[in-house]
């Protein structure tokens, strides 16, 4: 059975700005799960599909690590590897 709640209880939590449409949530999304681990703003358990563009302030991580750190770094020691 679904657990239903009124609006009201969630007006600490959810911030709309009715001008733009943009929602804010407070502490942390869960997707695919109640309970968000870690200090991560979005906790996806499961697999996630990311696309859009990529620059310095957008960093996926996995488990834990930046993927893009660990594909620079791959292809660094690639790059002193095949000289």
């Amino acid at each position: 059975m679904a657990k239903n709640r009124e609006a009201s209880q969630f007006n600490s939590l959810v911030n709309v700005n009715d001008t733009t449409g943009q929602v804010g949530i407070a502490n942390s999304v869960g997707i695919n799960t109640t309970t968000p681990q870690g200090n991560y703003a979005l906790y996806v358990q499961g697999t996630a599909n990311v696309t859009g563009a990529i620059n310095s302030q957008t960093d996926v991580q996995v488990n834990g690590t930046s993927v893009l750190s660990s594909a620079q770094n791959d292809a660094v020691a690639l790059a002193i590897a095949l000289g």
